[in-house]
C-alpha cells in the first residue's frame, strides 16, 4: 500500500482486469481522479460522456466510467462510502487560487495531473475534468450547487477495475479555501494499492 500526501498527485498504470483501491484514510479528503487509455492517451475518462451514458449526475458502485469515445475504461467494483462522487466541478487550478487571492504557486490538481502524466512520459493535450471521489456537491431543487465537507468516514475506500490498459491519475486535492476537504480545510494523505477484484 502506498501513501499519497495531501495536496500531491501521482499516476498508476493498470492492465485490463487489475483493480486499484483508493482509501480515504482520514475520511475527509477529496481525490480528483482521471484515466487515460494507454493505447491512445487522447482517449480519456470523460465525466461529460459518463453522465450521458449513465443518465445520472453521480456514479455508483457497479457503474462503468466512460471515455470521450463512449468506451468504458473503468468499472466501480466496490464503494464503501455510499457517497455521491462529484462529476460536475472542474479540478482546482492556478486561476482558481488567483480568484481566491492566494499567493502564486499554490498547489493545485491541474498541475498535479500535468506533472504526474509527464513523469510517466505523456504530454497532455489538455486536462480533462476529473471524477472527484468523495467530493460533496449537492444539487438543490432550484439547481444551485454548493461545496460541502465530505460525508465519508475514515477508512472508506473505492475499488475501480481497469477494463483495458490504462493510466489512472490521482490528486489528493490541495483545496484549503472551501470545505471540500473537511470543515478545517486541511488536505490530508490517502492510501492506494493494486488489489484483487474482491477489494
Amino acid at each position: 500500500m502506498a501513501t499519497l500526501a495531501g495536496g500531491a498527485g501521482t499516476s498508476v498504470r493498470l492492465t485490463g482486469g487489475q483493480c486499484l483501491r483508493i482509501t480515504n484514510t482520514h475520511g475527509s479528503q477529496v481525490v480528483d481522479t482521471w484515466c487515460l487509455a494507454l493505447s491512445d492517451p487522447t482517449e480519456y475518462l470523460s465525466v461529460e460522456h459518463t453522465r450521458r451514458m449513465l443518465g445520472r449526475l453521480f456514479p455508483r458502485q457497479g457503474d462503468d466510467l466512460f471515455s470521450n469515445r463512449r468506451r468504458p475504461l473503468l468499472h466501480i467494483d466496490r464503494d464503501t462510502s455510499s457517497c455521491r462522487h462529484d462529476m460536475l466541478i472542474a479540478c482546482c487550478d492556478s486561476w482558481l487560487y488567483h480568484f481566491y487571492n492566494c499567493p502564486p504557486g499554490h498547489a493545485n490538481c491541474h498541475d498535479n495531473f500535468v506533472a504526474a502524466v509527464a513523469a510517466d512520459g505523456i504530454v497532455p493535450i489538455h486536462v480533462p475534468n476529473p471524477v472527484n471521489f468523495w467530493m460533496n456537491v449537492p444539487v438543490e431543487d432550484n439547481d444551485n450547487i454548493s461545496l460541502r465537507a465530505p460525508a465519508s468516514k475514515a477508512g472508506d475506500y473505492i475499488v475501480i477495475r481497469a477494463l483495458t490498459d490504462v493510466m489512472v491519475v490521482m490528486s489528493a486535492c490541495p483545496m484549503d479555501i472551501t470545505p471540500v476537504n473537511g470543515e478545517d480545510r486541511k488536505p490530508r494523505d490517502v492510501e492506494y494499492d493494486i488489489v484483487g477484484t474482491d477489494g
